[in-house]
């Protein structure tokens, strides 16, 4: 009898933990299951991401097969490395610096980030604003001749326009015995150093130059939000991927109008500069305040360099940069491809004689076109109300040199 009773109470007990057990691996069967889907969509919407993301940069790369666009190797080599870089400079414009709240004042351009035609002779920094805001910049002038704040509504490729509202000078610059200075962007009047903003200002732009950055010392300067609330949330997919979508844009944007304002000189005659009008004008950016600029494209064969003279008047600044195809400048960051008015040899008459070459002769002021056979040449005339002066152009053989 006891036998037999204990013989059901294990039978029983047997029965419970088989059952357990069961429960135990149906519900490790359907927890494994859900991570497997939970994993499968994950990784589904990282894929779908990355794919729109590589399906939208497809638009930008139409620029490559765009009439006009020289073939020769170094150009388009030049442009697909263009197109890469210009998808790191959109991600850092559009999404790590684009926050209002916290804004940075950061390297707009460098060596590897450039294509917007600028010069050896400047250093850029941006920072991203809420129009309806007050910002603070603080920081110490340093030594540059030229310096100016300048705020846009708008930069081109984050939008299709940029349009400038208002901009402070060196000249205007109130700046302590110490070297500090603090600029103030509101929409309300301050006193001292003021930039008005107005609702849709987007961007605060600063621009350096100095003729020999060797014997130059940068300004330095922070950004600070009044009333800034630090309360960013954890980063979610949804930020990266309007960040990747405005990035993708951003490239297809910048890559096309840059380049309409390069195969608009390329199609003029070439090897002659001209003047490019002061009144805004949809098709090209807003002139920054202060600079009046001249403009050409050279074309050149083996053996031939280009010749430009001028007789400049005394002025703060004026620079001569070559740019590729793709406006990035040939040498930015030293004077290879670039000649200003203090690094200039001039002729015992005051006369300027510049070589553009891609041999070198010993000549002074020779400018290196890097085995480019063609691209843009830009003049700015800057601070000055004289007239720019006549640049004449013509084609001399290398060996006559």
């Amino acid at each position: 009898m006891g036998a037999r009773v204990l013989k059901r109470a294990a039978a029983t007990l047997l029965m419970t933990v088989l059952s357990v057990a069961a429960v135990h691996a149906e519900g490790a069967r359907i927890r494994d299951a859900r991570h497997e889907e939970a994993t499968m969509n994950e990784e589904a919407t990282r894929d779908d991401l990355w794919q729109e993301f590589c399906e939208q940069l497809k638009q930008a790369g139409r620029v490559m097969q765009r009439e006009g666009v020289p073939g020769d190797e170094l150009t388009r080599a030049e442009g697909y490395r263009h197109l890469a870089r210009l998808i790191r400079m959109g991600f850092e414009t559009t999404f790590e610096y684009a926050d209002t709240q916290r804004p940075q004042l950061v390297q707009a351009v460098s060596a590897t980030m450039l294509g917007e035609g600028e010069t050896s002779d400047a250093r850029y920094h941006q920072a991203f604003i809420d129009g309806g805001a007050t910002y603070r910049v603080r920081g110490q002038r340093g030594s540059a001749p030229l310096i100016e704040f300048t705020v846009y509504a708008g930069k081109i490729g984050i939008e299709p326009t940029s349009r400038q509202i208002g901009a402070l000078l060196e000249r205007d610059l109130i700046v302590a015995e110490d070297g500090s200075f603090e600029v103030v962007l509101s929409p309300q009047e301050h006193a001292g150093n003021w930039i008005r903003t107005e609702p849709d200002a987007t961007l605060l732009f600063i621009r350096q130059y100095a003729h020999d950055w060797a014997k130059t010392e940068s300004a330095r300067f922070e950004i600070e939000r009044e009333g800034a609330v630090d309360d960013r949330a954890p980063l979610a997919l949804a930020e990266i991927r309007s960040g990747l979508a405005r990035t993708a844009t951003f490239v297809d944007r910048a890559a096309h109008f840059w380049n309409d304002i390069v195969a608009r000189r390329a199609a003029a005659e070439p090897n002659v500069f001209y003047v490019i009008p002061a009144d805004p004008d949809p098709k090209r950016p807003t002139m920054p305040v202060g600079h009046r600029f001249a403009a050409g494209y050279f074309r050149l064969v083996p053996g031939e360099a280009l010749i430009v003279s001028f007789q400049p008047v005394e002025v703060p600044y004026w620079g001569l940069d070559l740019t590729s195809y793709w406006f990035e400048p040939l040498s930015y960051g030293d004077h290879r491809s670039n000649v200003n008015n203090r690094t200039v040899q001039t002729e015992s008459d005051g006369t300027v004689r510049v070589v553009i070459a891609d041999e070198r002769r010993d000549v002074p002021n020779w400018i290196d076109t890097r085995g480019h056979r063609e691209g843009t040449m830009l003049f700015r005339w800057s601070r000055s109300e004289e007239p720019i002066p006549q640049l004449a152009v013509h084609v001399a053989k290398l060996s006559d040199l």
